[in-house]
C-alpha cells in the first residue's frame, strides 16, 4: 500500500477500488498503513473456572497490561485437581504469577467526604430577630425567638420559632432547610463562622441576633480555631410599664424569665408579665389583676383561659317567648346550665332536655349578655339582637353582665327569659370564696321546683316487618337520624370464636299447632353459634321422603320471647326451643358439644357433674326409702335383660330407663342431668361368663351388646348413696 499522509488506503480485494478512510483521533488510527490491532480480553476461563488469566487468546502479551493474577488456594497435597489436567497452570501443578508493576493500596488514605463525615451532626445557634410590628407607645421594633441549625453534612441551615401558647402569631418553622447565600454576595455559601455569638447575620434580608449556642456547637467552633464569645443577655427592655393615663402595649410573646436574662435553648416558655403596685379586694386572688388586665383582652384571656363558672338555673317558663312544639315541657318550670367564662366575660346557656332531645339544647350561644335598657320599652335593641353600645347609654344600661352579677338566689336576664340561679359546682364556689371572700352562707342552694309531670313514652312496637333486626328498627322510635347498632360484640366473638353447640331435634306440638304422620318422621339438626348468639337448623335430606331437606332457618338471632333473644344456656338437651315459629325438642348432642358445655359450669349448670349428683342425692333422700326400692327393682330387671342377668350391669338405654321409673319419683330430673351422670360415670365391657346365659351373646341381638359401653349398678348405687339392702333390714 502506498503511503499517505492524510488518510489511510485500505485495499478490498483484487479489482476492487481502494476506499479513502480519512484520519481522526477517534478512529485510533495514525499515519500509514494499518495494522492489526486484536481486541484486548482479561477474562476467560480455565477448567471451567473463570478469571483474568494472563493466556487469554486474542491477547498480544509483549504489549497487554499487567493485570492481577488469580491466585488459587494453597493446597497442602499438592496442586489443585483443575491445575493437573491443564497445560496454561504451569508444569508440576505450579500456577503462573503476574505481579504488579506498583504495589496495590501504597497511596495515601483517600479524605471522607463531608456528607458522610459530618452525617446527622447539626450545630444550635439561638437568638432572636425584630418584627416588622412596631408598638404604639414606644416606637420599637418587637423581638421574637427564634432557633437557627446548621447541618454540616451539606451546609444547609433551618430556622424555626419556638411556640408559645395564646400568642396569636404563626410560630413554628421560619426557613426550611436549604443552603443560604453568602450575605456579603462572594458566591458562597454561609458557614458555621457566620453563625458565631455576638454575630448578626442577614438571611433572606431579614436580620438575626445570635445570642448563645449550646456546648457542643461551642466546642466544635473552638476545636475549628474560632473564638465564641459568651452568651449575651436577651434585650428585655422592649416593654417597660407604661406612664399613667395610658393602655399598656402587647407584651413581647418571647419575652425572657425574670429570674435569667441569659438566653437558654431549655427556656422557651413564655412568661407573661408580672404587675406590682394593685390594689385587691383579697389579698393573693386573680380578680384585682384581672381588672387592670382589663385593658388588654389578650392580658385577660392569657390570665383566665379555662376559667368557667358554671351556674343551674330554672325558669318558670312563662316568657314572652313563643312556646314550642314540645308541649310535654311548654309553660312548665325547666332546667338550665349556664356557662360564664372569664377568658373574655361571655355567657352560654344550655337547657337540660329530656332524653332524646339533647341534640338541641343551646339556648344561647356563647356570647357577651346585655343588661336591658332602662328606657321603657328599650329592651335589647331592634327585636331581640343585642343592644349597640349607643343604646346601652341612653337607656342608663351598664354595659354587659359581669359574674359579680351573679348571685345564687338572684335572677338573670337573657333576652327576656328570666333565669334563677340556685346553685352552682364547686369551682365556682372556690372562685367566688377567693376573689370576693364569700362564706358558705352565701352559697346555700334553694329548693329544686317541681318538676313537669312528663307524659309516658308508648313503647316501641314490635318489628314484624321481618326487616332488619330489632336494634335497628328501635333506633326509628328513638331518633330523628337513627344510629347504626354495632352488629357482633367484639368480646363475645374474640371469646367464643368457634364455639357451637349442635343438637338432633324433632318437631313437637304446641297449643296453636300439631305435628302430622310427616313430621314425626322428620329430624333437624341446630346449631348455636356462641361467637354472636345466632341459630341455624338443618334438615338432612332422606331419599324418597318426599320432603327436599336443606337449610330450615338460616343462621341469625332468634326470639324465646318478644324482645328477648336465645342464649346458650337455653339450648340444653331436653329443652324446647321455637324456630321459625315451629317447636323443636333438643334430644341428643355430639362430643364436642357436651365437652364444651360441661368446660363452662356457670353456663351450663346442668353439666356441672359434681352439683348434678349433689342434687340427685337431696332427691333420693327427699323422696324416702320407697324411691330407693324403686330404683333397685329397675335395676334387677334392666339387668335380666342383659344374657339373663347376674352381671349387674347397665347399658345407656337401661341407665335411662332406671333413672326415669315413675316409682323412683325422679322427673325432677332433667334429660340434660341424666347425660352429665352417665357421662361422669366409669364405663366398662360385659363380661358375658358372670350372666346366667353366656351363649346368648353368641348369635342374636344379644351379640350387638358386646360392643356398647356399660355402667355398673354398684358404681351408680354408690354414687349416688344408695345401699343394697336397707339398714332396718339388716337389723
Amino acid at each position: 500500500h502506498q503511503r499517505v499522509a492524510m488518510d489511510a488506503r485500505w485495499s478490498q480485494g483484487p479489482g476492487i477500488p481502494v476506499v479513502a478512510i480519512p484520519i481522526a483521533p477517534i478512529l485510533g488510527l495514525g499515519e500509514g498503513t494499518a495494522v492489526s490491532r486484536p481486541r484486548t480480553q482479561g477474562l476467560g476461563f480455565v477448567a471451567g473456572m473463570p478469571g483474568p488469566f494472563s493466556d487469554a487468546k486474542g491477547m498480544a502479551p509483549h504489549t497487554r497490561v499487567p493485570l492481577p493474577a488469580f491466585d488459587p488456594p494453597n493446597n497442602p497435597n499438592g496442586a489443585a485437581p483443575w491445575e493437573k489436567h491443564d497445560p496454561k497452570w504451569g508444569a508440576g501443578g505450579v500456577s503462573r504469577k503476574v505481579t504488579h508493576e506498583t504495589p496495590p493500596n501504597t497511596g495515601p488514605p483517600r479524605a471522607q467526604p463531608a456528607w458522610l463525615k459530618f452525617s446527622a451532626i447539626t450545630l444550635h445557634f439561638g437568638g432572636y430577630f425584630e418584627d416588622l410590628e412596631v408598638t404604639k407607645r414606644t416606637g420599637e421594633l418587637r423581638v421574637r425567638r427564634c432557633v437557627m441549625t446548621y447541618h454540616l453534612e451539606d451546609g444547609s441551615v433551618d430556622i424555626w420559632e419556638p411556640r408559645s401558647e395564646n400568642s396569636g402569631l404563626e410560630q413554628g418553622r421560619i426557613l426550611h432547610r436549604m443552603r443560604v447565600p453568602n450575605q456579603h454576595g462572594a458566591g458562597g455559601v454561609m458557614t458555621p463562622g457566620d453563625f458565631n455569638v455576638g454575630c448578626s447575620p442577614i438571611i433572606f434580608k431579614r436580620e438575626y441576633h445570635v445570642l448563645a449556642c449550646d456546648a457542643f456547637t461551642r466546642a466544635f467552633l473552638e476545636r475549628e480555631g474560632f473564638v465564641v464569645p459568651n452568651e449575651l443577655p436577651f434585650p428585655t427592655e422592649r416593654d417597660p410599664k407604661p406612664p399613667k393615663g395610658q393602655f399598656p402595649s402587647a407584651p413581647s410573646l418571647a419575652k425572657a424569665p425574670e429570674q435569667s436574662s441569659v438566653f437558654s435553648l431549655n427556656s422557651m416558655n413564655v412568661d407573661l408579665p408580672t404587675l406590682h403596685d394593685q390594689t385587691k379586694p383579697v389579698p393573693g386572688s386573680l380578680s384585682a389583676a384581672a381588672d387592670e388586665l382589663k385593658q388588654s383582652a389578650g392580658r385577660q384571656f392569657l390570665s383566665l383561659d379555662g376559667n368557667v363558672l358554671r351556674f343551674f338555673c330554672t325558669s318558670d317558663g312563662e316568657s314572652s317567648v313563643k312556646k314550642g312544639d314540645d308541649q310535654r315541657t311548654d309553660g312548665k318550670p325547666k332546667a338550665f346550665t349556664l356557662h360564664y367564662f372569664l377568658a373574655d366575660d361571655t355567657v352560654e346557656v344550655l337547657e337540660v332536655l329530656p332524653v332524646g332531645v339533647d341534640e338541641y339544647s343551646r339556648v344561647l350561644r356563647r356570647q357577651k349578655l346585655p343588661k336591658p335598657s332602662s328606657i321603657s320599652q328599650g329592651g335589647f335593641g331592634v327585636g331581640v339582637r343585642p343592644a349597640s353600645q349607643d343604646t346601652i347609654k341612653r337607656g342608663g344600661a351598664f354595659g354587659n353582665v359581669h359574674w359579680r352579677d351573679l348571685r345564687i338566689g338572684g335572677s338573670v336576664n337573657v333576652f327576656g327569659k328570666m333565669l334563677t340561679l340556685r346553685d352552682c359546682d364547686q369551682h365556682t364556689r372556690d372562685w367566688y370564696k377567693q376573689e370576693l371572700g364569700f362564706g358558705d352562707d352565701r352559697f346555700v342552694a334553694l329548693p329544686a321546683p317541681t318538676g313537669p309531670i312528663l307524659k309516658q313514652r308508648a313503647p316501641p312496637p314490635l318489628n314484624t316487618s321481618g326487616i332488619g333486626s330489632d336494634k335497628d328498627s328501635l333506633q326509628y322510635c328513638l331518633r330523628l337520624v337513627p344510629k347504626p347498632q354495632p352488629t357482633t360484640d367484639f368480646n363475645s366473638w374474640q371469646l367464643h370464636s368457634g364455639h357451637v353447640l349442635r343438637f338432633t331435634a324433632t318437631f313437637v306440638n304446641t297449643a296453636t299447632r300439631l305435628i302430622d304422620d310427616i313430621d314425626k318422621t322428620r329430624t333437624f339438626v341446630v346449631s348455636f353459634f356462641m361467637e354472636d348468639n345466632t341459630v341455624a337448623a338443618f334438615e338432612p335430606p332422606v331419599a324418597n321422603s318426599g320432603l327436599p331437606g336443606g337449610p330450615f332457618f338460616k343462621r341469625n338471632p332468634a326470639k324465646k320471647t318478644p324482645g328477648a333473644y336465645y342464649v346458650p344456656s337455653d339450648f340444653t338437651v331436653g329443652s324446647v326451643v321455637f324456630v321459625s315459629g315451629r317447636a323443636f325438642r333438643l334430644n341428643g348432642a355430639d362430643d364436642s358439644t357436651f365437652i364444651l358445655m360441661e368446660s363452662r359450669p356457670s353456663d351450663f349448670p346442668k353439666s356441672d357433674f359434681a352439683s348434678v349428683v349433689a342434687a340427685t342425692k337431696s332427691l333420693l333422700t327427699t323422696r324416702g326409702r320407697e324411691s330407693r326400692d324403686a330404683l333397685r327393682k329397675a335395676s334387677a330387671l334392666e339387668d335380666m335383660k342383659i344374657g339373663g342377668g347376674g352381671a349387674m350391669v347397665l347399658t345407656r338405654q337401661g341407665f335411662i330407663e332406671v333413672m326415669t321409673n315413675a316409682d323412683a319419683h325422679l322427673q325432677n330430673v332433667c334429660a340434660q342431668s341424666l347425660v352429665t351422670l352417665w357421662r361422669g360415670l366409669p364405663k366398662q365391657k360385659i363380661d358375658t361368663t358372670k350372666t346366667r346365659a353366656p351363649e346368648a351373646f353368641k348369635s342374636g341381638p344379644q351379640k350387638d351388646l358386646l360392643h356398647q359401653e356399660f355402667v355398673d349398678v354398684s358404681d351408680l348405687f354408690e354414687l349416688l348413696g344408695v345401699p343394697w339392702v336397707e339398714e332396718s333390714l339388716t337389723a
